[in-house]
C-alpha cells in the first residue's frame, strides 16, 4: 500500500477516535488552554485571528527571500516561498509550535500543512513540483521526539495537493544542537556539514518544508545538498517566518 494511501487512511482513524475521546477527555487549545469548541482543531479561533498571518502568498514569498537576499547568495535563494505567518517572540503561535515540536502535539503538524495547502492553492509552487521533501531530523532527535514535525506538515500538506512525500532523498548525518539562541554566523556553524544526499536519484522540482524559518541556515545546507545530487528548482514552505 502506497505511504500516501496509508496516511489518509490513518489520519481518518485517528480524527474518528479523537472524536470519541473528546467526550471523555476533552480537547484543549494548544495557544491558550481553553476548550476547544466543536468543529475547532488543535487551536482555537481567537488563537488563529490572533496569529500575524501574511495576506497573501506573494507577500510570503518577498518576505522569506529578504531573508536569504540578506544573508545568502543568489544561488541559495528558494525559486519560490510560502509561509502561514511572522513568528513573534511572545505570541501564542510560539507556544503552539513549541507544543508541536517538543511536547508531542503532533497533530498540529497536519494542520498547519491543510493550511498551507490551501495558500499554495493552484500556485506555480503547487505546479512545479515533483515532489515534497520535509527537512529531515537526526535519527536522534527522532528517538527524543518520536516524529519529525517537519515530515508531518509535509504529508498533511502531499495529501492536499496529490503529490508524492520523499524521505529518502537527504539524510541528516550530523546531530546538531537547537538552533534557538544562536546567532546567524553560530547558526551557519552549526548546520555545517549536516546534510548529504542519500544516494537515490533526485527530481528536479522540489518543495521543501520545515517549520520555523528564521536565518535560513538550515533550509539552505538542505538545498545545497539537494542540488548537488540534481535538484535544481527548489522551493520552501514553512510555517512561519521569525519576525
Amino acid at each position: 500500500m502506497r505511504p500516501l494511501v496509508v496516511f489518509l487512511l490513518l489520519n481518518e482513524t485517528v480524527e474518528m477516535l479523537d472524536e470519541v475521546l473528546h467526550i471523555f477527555y476533552p480537547r484543549i487549545c494548544a495557544g491558550c488552554d481553553a476548550l476547544l469548541a466543536e468543529g475547532e482543531r488543535e487551536i482555537c479561533r481567537d488563537c488563529i485571528v490572533s496569529f500575524d498571518r501574511f495576506s497573501d502568498a506573494e507577500a510570503a514569498d518577498r518576505a522569506v527571500k529578504n531573508v536569504f537576499m540578506h544573508n545568502f547568495a543568489a544561488g541559495d535563494i528558494p525559486q519560490k516561498a510560502v509561509t502561514l505567518y511572522r513568528f513573534h517572540k511572545n505570541d501564542r503561535l510560539r507556544k503552539v509550535i513549541h507544543a508541536m515540536k517538543y511536547e508531542g502535539v503532533y497533530r498540529l503538524g497536519s494542520l498547519f500543512g491543510t493550511l498551507l495547502a490551501e495558500m499554495i492553492g493552484g500556485s506555480l509552487i503547487a505546479g512545479h513540483c515533483d515532489c515534497i521533501v520535509p527537512v529531515p531530523l537526526h535519527k536522534l532527535k527522532v528517538i527524543e521526539r518520536t516524529y519529525n514535525q517537519s515530515e508531518i506538515i509535509a504529508r498533511s500538506l502531499g495529501a492536499a495537493l496529490g503529490k508524492d512525500v520523499r524521505v529518502d532523498l537527504v539524510t541528516r548525518t550530523k546531530y546538531t544542537e537547537s538552533q534557538a539562541g544562536l546567532s546567524p554566523r553560530e547558526r551557519l556553524r552549526n548546520v555545517g556539514n549536516a546534510f548529504a544526499p542519500s544516494g537515490n536519484a533526485v527530481p528536479e522540482n522540489i518543495l521543501l518544508v520545515d517549520d520555523v524559518l528564521t536565518t535560513g541556515s538550515t533550509v539552505a545546507a538542505v538545498m545545497q545538498s539537494l542540488k548537488s545530487a540534481g535538484a535544481s528548482n527548489i522551493s520552501l514552505a514553512t510555517i512561519a517566518l521569525a519576525a
